[in-house]
């Protein structure tokens, strides 16, 4: 490290350059010229090191200014080691030491006994093939735990689910950051450093999305800028990470993402069942599948930084030993979960995804899937319908996947008219067939609106209550539909007659 200082003068950034040899430098007098070269060097500003090591002040190892400005994003969230109030908060151990309680530390099993969990026993997000090398009995290694404290069979952390990452782990390996969630009824060793859930209070699902987020190309990019054998705690203290919870955007995509991949044996039944996959074999095995759930984490948790696609890409350029095949699927997920661009509202409809008061629907009148041209889709009067007869009404897009993809209305466009993109005509033909299905007076409840998403036209119908009930004739019946969930539920005439006036009965009250 080549360092340059001025007496009485304060410092408030310094330039840098790492991975030189100075003895090289002088040897082939070269110094000069080092120092002249701003290209080998990056600007660091102080204030940017006091953010990132506020305890030890330690510079990471930037290479260039997308360093520098991957980090500034990053810092955006608050570091781990920070305790903020009415927020999970993380506290490490290291449980057991082999040097300091050699005694509990036992090479074969016997009743009464359980499995110390190592570093070798897991990777990311998966058990190894190793199996357990040491056994600690139970009681002793409670007694070990709780010191001086009295063991009246209070719950501890070790009868639980707990986040683990590997201590030893280099920089030039394939991944640095190894982290995985221990099942319940195993100790833990200094290699395994594992946090404490009860004393800070955190979830199975917080400990879940934090397995993600550790996992990530992004915070292993962060942390490999940092350390080159060992990750002692003030690193993992270090690390920037969001301290979302249930409810927060992206929380529960990664949350079932990352259980998908920890649940996969009956050991995890309770956590699946906690978390909505009922059980171990809704967890997935199939390791396409994995790399899959892997590559949208990592797309995601991109997102979730502010990363844009170009620093994303430049992360992955730092792991030479990862495939070319995980880095393009990472990228590829990348790419599906950018916000998408266009009408403001539109996108924040499609983002809420589909309800009771939110329908989609790809196409009026082209089969999509059968790229071939159909009559009205009989769907889009039936769902309008509903609408009309719910107390609050709803909005349809049309354009848009039952999954929030925007295919657009080019399709009808091409089929209906010619190819011209003409949205009069198309509310034009759109609304007559509407309103010949649920009737010529309710043209006062319904709103045809256009938007521009991802370059696509959408379509949006903005449904009010009808002042009368609403039915559709379907051959020679007719029904009544009304909203159920996310989906339409068609009722007799017997059957609507009663829940018209349960309904009625319901705003008399």
């Amino acid at each position: 490290c080549l360092l340059t200082f001025e007496k009485g003068r304060d410092t408030d950034s310094f330039m840098a350059a790492f991975r030189i040899d100075p003895r090289e430098a002088i040897r082939v007098n070269q110094l000069d010229t080092f120092f002249n070269n701003q290209d080998e060097q990056v600007k660091i500003s102080v204030p940017l090191i006091r953010r990132l090591s506020p305890d030890s002040l330690s510079v990471m190892e930037f290479k260039n200014e997308v360093d520098i400005r991957i980090a500034e994003k990053m810092l955006k969230f608050p570091l781990l080691g920070e305790k903020i109030e009415g927020k999970w908060n993380l506290r490490l151990t290291r449980e057991l030491d082999i040097n300091l309680n050699r005694r509990l530390f036992h090479t074969e099993f016997k009743p009464g006994r359980l499995p110390l969990f190592t570093g070798k026993l897991f990777n990311q997000f998966n058990r190894t093939d190793e199996n357990p090398i040491y056994w600690i009995d139970e009681k002793e290694g409670r007694k070990a735990l709780l010191g001086r404290t009295e063991d009246k069979g209070q719950l501890m952390d070790y009868q639980g689910y707990r986040w683990v990452h590997r201590r030893i782990a280099r920089n030039t390996d394939s991944r640095t950051l190894i982290c995985y969630i221990t099942p319940k009824n195993v100790f833990t060793e200094v290699n395994s450093t594992t946090l404490k859930v009860i004393e800070t209070g955190i979830s199975n699902q917080e400990m879940l999305f934090l397995c993600a987020i550790t996992n990530s190309f992004t915070l292993d990019w962060m942390i490999r800028q940092k350390v080159s054998t060992t990750l002692n705690m003030f690193y993992i203290y270090q690390l920037p990470i969001p301290r979302i919870t249930t409810g927060d955007k992206y929380f529960n995509d990664i949350v079932q993402r990352t259980a998908k991949l920890i649940c996969t044996t009956p050991e995890f039944d309770e956590l699946a069942q906690e978390v909505g996959l009922e059980s171990h074999k809704n967890g997935v095995t199939e390791e396409t599948e994995r790399a899959k759930l892997r590559a949208e984490l990592d797309g995601i948790i991109a997102h979730l930084y502010g990363l844009t696609e170009e620093e994303f890409t430049y992360i992955l350029t730092t792991f030479p030993i990862v495939t070319d095949t995980v880095k393009q699927a990472a990228i590829a997920a990348y790419r599906t979960f950018a916000p998408l661009s266009g009408d403001a509202e539109i996108v924040a409809l499609i983002a809420q995804g589909e309800s009771a008061e939110l329908d989609f629907k790809a196409s009026a009148w082209w089969d999509i899937p059968r790229n071939k041209k159909e009559k009205f889709n009989k769907r889009i009067s039936d769902t309008v319908a509903a609408f009309l007869n719910v107390e609050k009404g709803g909005t349809l897009l049309l354009g848009v996947d039952d999954d929030g993809s925007v295919v657009g209305i080019e399709y009808d466009y091409n089929k209906k008219f010619d190819t011209r993109k003409n949205r009069d005509i198309y509310e034009n033909n759109l609304m007559t067939a509407v309103l010949n299905a649920c009737g010529q007076d309710c043209g006062t409840c319904i709103q045809i609106t256009f938007g521009e998403v991802e370059g696509k036209d959408v379509c949006r119908i903005t449904v009010s209550p009808s002042p009368r009930p609403v039915y559709i004739k379907d051959g020679q019946e007719e029904y009544f539909y009304i909203r159920a969930g996310n989906s339409n539920r068609a009722l007799s005439v017997r059957e609507a007659t009663e829940y018209i006036q349960n309904l009625r009965q319901k705003n008399a009250k």
